[in-house]
């Protein structure tokens, strides 16, 4: 309950200007398994509301327990509003995702005298586990904070081939692909995205069953290099090789006729 004050109070300061609440969605999908990264940033009055939301024993001073507190329900908050609605969907479906771990980082900027106004930059991730690879998929949803900026990367082998509920598109395609925009206003304060996906075919593997044919290879060596000569050097020496042979054979053949002459 306190957290949910305390976002009421930080949207009502925020309207009276002078205070800002950022909040930064980053998505990295791998192909069995995601990571999605939250940086939140209080300036100016809103950090002061923050440290009001977190001083739990109303002494205007946030101490290292009290921050430690904040952090330990932030992380149930953020376990218990995935688990009520999930923000990820894999082909409309979110059998076979499941929850490893919430992490928390708060900032240690946050302790101190709640009424002084500084930046505070939180972090937060939630990691997934998909039971089949993202690569065989045909669509992946996320479900965020309206008007929020997020990036998603998507792994080598997967093409995105259609997005909806995002704004100011950029898109990255180096060895894989890699959006950057907005979240869109579906409804106040709930941001819808879909990607349609298809293989890459950039990365499809060569064929098992395509053969090189050698048979038909010739040499392309210009004539006189050492490679012309080190093939004609063994057909000169069989030519040669035959000769010898031929005239030691005519040599004994005439000994032998000269022999039989000379008993007869």
């Amino acid at each position: 309950m306190r957290l949910f004050f305390a976002f009421v109070l930080i949207a009502l300061t925020a309207v009276a200007g002078g205070a800002e609440r950022l909040w930064v969605n980053d998505i990295t999908v791998n192909k069995y398994n995601m990571t999605w990264n939250y940086i939140e940033t209080y300036t100016g009055t809103d950090s002061i509301a923050y440290r009001i939301s977190i001083d739990s024993n109303n002494d205007s001073f946030i101490n290292a327990w009290e921050l430690l507190n904040a952090d330990r329900e932030m992380r149930k908050w953020l376990k218990d509003t995935i688990e009520g609605e999930p923000d990820v969907r894999i082909d409309n479906e979110t059998r076979g995702i499941e929850m490893m771990d919430v992490g928390s980082a708060l900032s240690p900027e946050a302790i101190g005298e709640t009424h002084v106004p500084g930046t505070i930059v939180n972090e937060y991730s939630v990691i997934y586990r998909f039971k089949d690879s993202i690569l065989n998929a045909s669509s992946i949803w996320f479900l965020g904070q309206a008007k929020t900026r997020v990036t998603i990367a998507m792994p080598a082998g997967v093409d995105i081939i259609d997005i909806s509920g995002m704004d100011n598109i950029t898109k990255n395609i180096t060895d894989h692909t890699e959006i950057t925009g907005y979240f869109s206003e579906i409804s106040k304060d709930r941001g819808e995205i879909t990607l349609n996906l298809t293989g890459n075919t950039s990365f499809r593997a060569p064929d098992a069953n395509s053969d090189v044919n050698v048979s038909n290879v010739t040499s392309t060596a210009p004539a006189g290099s050492e490679e012309e000569e080190s093939a004609a050097k063994p057909m000169a020496l069989s030519k040669i090789r035959g000769a010898v042979i031929i005239g030691i054979g005519s040599v004994i053949i005439l000994l032998i006729y000269l022999f039989k002459i000379k008993r007869g």
